[in-house]
């Protein structure tokens, strides 16, 4: 038996935090109603992030596969990694976020080669699901294999968040087929800033309908995790194969949680 496969059941912490991408996306702007009198949000968001990445080496016994930050976040990310001796953790970024539709591919291009060009490993990109939705495939489908070959360029894996709480089933499996004709290497299910998260029944389509790797994030929960890792698998046994470049989880609480 491949010995990277698991019994979900019996999946640990460890094991978890192995495939994890633990991340931090907020702006300042989201400090600003927690902002006392003579507070200011930037300087809570930078205490907040601070916080992040202590957090994220706190305990060795559950750390992640990777830290995803934005591009603005990237180098001092790896600084405080080096500093310690994790090298070891990937970094990625996010372009286009969290509005895939705001943003326009030029905008995501640049975003892609400043996060890679100050150290990220990895890229994770907002579909323009309000183009697609529209019927306006090919257009975004250039936009996919734009940034995709700009991390490739680089030597950087590509990730693609459909924001699956935007798309039907039939759009589900439309997505599936785009992000194949791209040469992505994962699809994603969620930003997390949209209506609902991770749900089984949509990872169980993009299992069925991508052979790449599955991130899945967005209200991903010590409750829901062995569910949404099964749903991945697209196996009956009750087994995982636990790689990082097959399966993700995206979090920014569920390490500590566990």
């Amino acid at each position: 038996m491949n010995e990277r496969l698991i019994l979900i059941e019996d999946v640990n912490p460890t094991q978890i935090g192995a495939i994890c991408d633990h991340t931090f996306l907020n702006r300042s702007e989201a400090y600003r109603q927690s902002a006392g009198d003579g507070e200011s949000p930037v300087r809570l968001r930078a205490r907040a992030f601070r916080s992040f990445l202590e957090g994220t080496i706190a305990n060795k016994e559950r750390v992640p596969y990777a830290v995803c930050v934005r591009p603005e976040d990237v180098a001092l990310t790896i600084d405080f990694l080096a500093e310690r001796g994790y090298t070891g953790i990937l970094v990625a970024s996010v372009v286009g976020f969290p509005d895939g539709s705001l943003y326009d591919t030029n905008f995501k291009i640049a975003e892609t080669r400043l996060a890679i060009k100050k150290g990220a490993r990895e890229i994770d990109m907002v579909l323009n699901y309000d183009l697609f939705k529209a019927g306006y495939i090919a257009p975004a489908r250039d936009d996919v294999q734009a940034v995709v070959d700009a991390a490739r360029e680089h030597g950087a894996l590509s990730k693609l968040i459909f924001e699956t709480s935007e798309l039907n089933a039939d759009q589900i499996k439309r997505a599936c087929q785009l992000a194949s004709e791209t040469g992505i290497d994962f699809v994603k299910t969620s930003t997390g800033f949209g209506a609902y998260g991770a749900r089984v029944e949509d990872v169980s389509i993009m299992r069925a309908n991508f052979n790449g790797g599955i991130k899945i994030s967005g209200g991903v929960t010590p409750e829901n995790v062995k569910s949404l890792l099964s749903a991945v698998s697209g196996r009956r046994d009750g087994y995982i194969e636990l790689n990082p470049n097959r399966v993700r989880i995206g979090e920014s609480s569920l390490l500590t949680k566990l």
